[in-house]
């Protein structure tokens, strides 16, 4: 399996219309696609709780983690009409983007029965 992870710098102003279209428009676009497993929003800690944890600082205050069985399978996603209408939708809502890709090679998680 793979875990891809989408990092996103949003300004203040439109953090909940990002979330609002991470939860309406993207996620259930993903969810339509074979081989995909699961993913998450995430919001990193406002600066304050970061310091206090001595947490590292980012350029990306949320990211996008989601679980294909393969990258191919991540790929043919990345190439489907349901991406290109649901990736422009969370693009525009973003100042800047980057994105990093991980083979699974352990997790606590529990596998997929059915």
């Amino acid at each position: 399996m793979i875990l891809f992870q989408i990092l996103f710098d949003v300004a203040e102003g439109q953090r909940a219309e990002f979330e609002q279209a991470y939860r309406d428009v993207f996620e259930p676009a993903l969810r339509k696609q074979t081989g995909f497993v699961t993913s998450k929003l995430l919001r990193i800690y406002p600066a304050a709780r970061i310091r206090e944890i001595e947490g590292l600082s980012s350029d990306y205050n949320y990211e996008f983690n989601f679980v294909f069985e393969t990258e191919e399978a991540r790929r043919r996603w990345a190439k489907s009409s349901d991406h290109d209408i649901a990736w422009p939708v969370v693009r525009a809502l973003a100042r800047n983007v980057g994105w990093r890709g991980y083979d699974i090679v352990a997790s606590s998680e529990r596998a997929r029965t059915g």
